[in-house]
């Protein structure tokens, strides 16, 4: 079920997802309303799973992870359940998708090295449930959206 977003909604969302750190008095300038109804506004944005976080977005190669790849997993459908708890606790898998086709598990990992690399798909390789892998590396980022147009 989706939220009904108004203009208002859509200027603060679209506000915070360009810079989380925007004072709420800039916004209601902008938006010609106080910073309180500005304030409100997040808050049952956030109530109602509108907003699920604020948090900073770091760079993987800046932090030391200099190599990200793709792991697509095959998994006996008895033991899915099983395989991705195994992948929820790996801190190398920075992200996890349930898809269709003829993979059940897309993870994206972010590691130092492509020894690294290797370790984390022997790891998912060994879960009990898994039936097969394979990897894409990737060889540069070309685009990069973490908001949702509005």
């Amino acid at each position: 079920m989706s939220a009904d977003l108004d203009a208002l909604d859509r200027l603060i969302i679209n506000s915070l997802q360009a810079n989380a750190r925007t004072p709420f008095s800039k916004i209601a300038k902008e938006a010609g309303v106080s910073e309180a109804t500005i304030f409100l506004r997040v808050k049952h944005l956030q109530q109602a799973g509108v907003i699920k976080a604020f948090r900073a977005i770091v760079s993987p190669p800046k932090v030391g992870k200099t190599l990200s790849a793709f792991i697509l997993v095959c998994a006996d459908p008895r033991k899915y359940t099983d395989v991705l708890n195994v992948i929820r606790g790996l801190s190398e898998v920075t992200e996890a998708f349930d898809v269709t086709g003829p993979y059940y598990l897309i993870c994206r990992v972010d590691v130092a090295d492509k020894e690294s690399l290797s370790k984390v798909i022997d790891l998912i390789g060994g879960v009990e449930g898994v039936s097969s892998t394979e990897t894409a590396i990737v060889l540069k980022e070309v685009k990069e959206n973490v908001g949702i147009p509005l």
